[in-house]
């Protein structure tokens, strides 16, 4: 009995082991392959006599990352020419490229680049697109972040502000810029999103009219609310249609379940939000709880598209990066500037794995370890003994 025991023993410890070594790996290609969607394909295949400089010696560690991020992508460029320079024998083009870190790329088509400062996929394809587009002036779309509203900050120090987001947006090819509100602030026409980032004080007549007239000019507006300050803004929550409850979520909420709509498609991780508040509106529902509240919503107006979220912690420095919010922020601004082509590109460039519960599951696991396990065990330690006693 007890040799059996042991080699049992033995045998799980050894399929624990394989298991440790090999299948990370399986999955990890398998991951990259799917998440090269068709409409990628097609971003892809139209990139011609595409070259990449990639700042890192040929077998340094940086090198190695670099080229286990190109690999899916290899097959799908007709015409791609890498090459590996080092920093320390091109000090003018690290200077020209602002490089910071081995491992940076510069891509080019033909006479356009951009610079790539990350692993991401998502950055990647949206500086294919980029330089696609300013060839015909097409992405000359720029984001207003408004300042001075009282609400969240944009210096780097401030782990409750938005710097980090901001960062991420620029390094992603974004055109952003933070700018002083007033109630006269005259735009440029190349304004195409204004992003209210749960400001504190309260939008009176003319800050309303004001903001009512950048949307009949066709600039989309994304308000980022929160239970405490959206009570101090009845101006905008009635522009938005926005009818705050009494309840709100306390500590993080975790959302794995999305509703139809064209920024959920094929999104399948899951967001960490903080501190987030219900609301009743009659715009399209974007997120929702397990209560079937409304936690997200859009509207389109004309050439204007609205959105109103009722969190803005979880783009904060300290919840960026947390789930997939990093994630959903680019698909919900490449709506917001009407750039339904961009929705579905991979985005997969995540620095960490993380593992988020909603409360459900929290409770159903729970149970499961502190209840049904233990009991489980004790029934067949109670048979065990019934049997030897007999």
């Amino acid at each position: 009995m007890i040799r059996k025991a042991v080699f049992l023993g033995l045998v799980w410890l050894v399929l624990v082991v394989l298991a440790a070594r090999f299948v990370p790996n399986w999955y990890i290609k398998n991951s990259y392959d799917e998440l090269i969607t068709p409409q990628a394909q097609v971003v892809l295949q139209q990139q011609k006599n595409l070259r990449i400089e990639v700042f890192a010696t040929p077998d340094s560690v940086a090198a190695g990352l670099v080229n286990n991020f190109l690999e899916p992508l290899k097959p799908h460029l007709p015409e791609v020419t890498i090459e590996y320079l080092d920093i320390l024998s091109n000090p003018e083009l690290v200077q020209t490229y602002g490089i910071t870190q081995q491992g940076e790329m510069v891509i080019h088509r033909q006479d356009a680049n951009f610079h790539l400062n990350t692993l991401s996929y998502e950055a990647f394809f949206n500086g294919l697109k980029q330089i696609s587009q300013d060839r015909t002036g097409a992405n000359e779309q720029w984001l207003v972040f408004l300042d001075n509203t009282g609400g969240k900050s944009f210096n780097t120090g401030d782990i409750t502000g938005l710097s980090a987001w901001l960062n991420v947006l620029k390094q992603s090819n974004y055109r952003t810029v933070v700018l002083p509100f007033q109630s006269h602030l005259q735009l440029p026409n190349n304004v195409k999103l204004i992003i209210l980032a749960s400001p504190q004080t309260t939008w009176g007549e003319p800050e309303i009219q004001w903001l009512q007239q950048q949307i009949n000019q066709g600039i989309s507006v994304m308000w980022l609310a929160d239970p405490a300050t959206a009570i101090e803004q009845p101006g905008l929550s009635l522009l938005f249609d926005v009818m705050r409850t009494d309840a709100y979520h306390q500590g993080h909420l975790v959302i794995k379940a999305y509703n139809q709509h064209a920024i959920n498609h094929s999104f399948d991780r899951p967001l960490d939000l903080v501190e987030v508040m219900p609301y009743i509106t009659s715009d399209e529902v974007l997120w929702q709880n397990e209560q079937h509240e409304t936690l997200a919503s859009t509207r389109e107006l004309g050439s204007s598209r609205l959105m109103v979220v009722g969190d803005s912690d979880f783009l904060s420095n300290a919840h960026l990066r947390s789930g997939g919010n990093l994630e959903m922020s680019f698909r919900m601004v490449d709506w917001l500037l009407h750039r339904d082509d961009r929705i579905d590109l991979p985005n997969i460039g995540v620095l960490g794995a993380q593992i988020h519960f909603q409360s459900s599951e929290i409770l159903l696991f729970a149970t499961l370890t502190l209840i049904v396990i233990p009991l489980l065990f004790l029934l067949i330690g109670g048979w065990r003994w019934y049997r030897n006693k007999q």
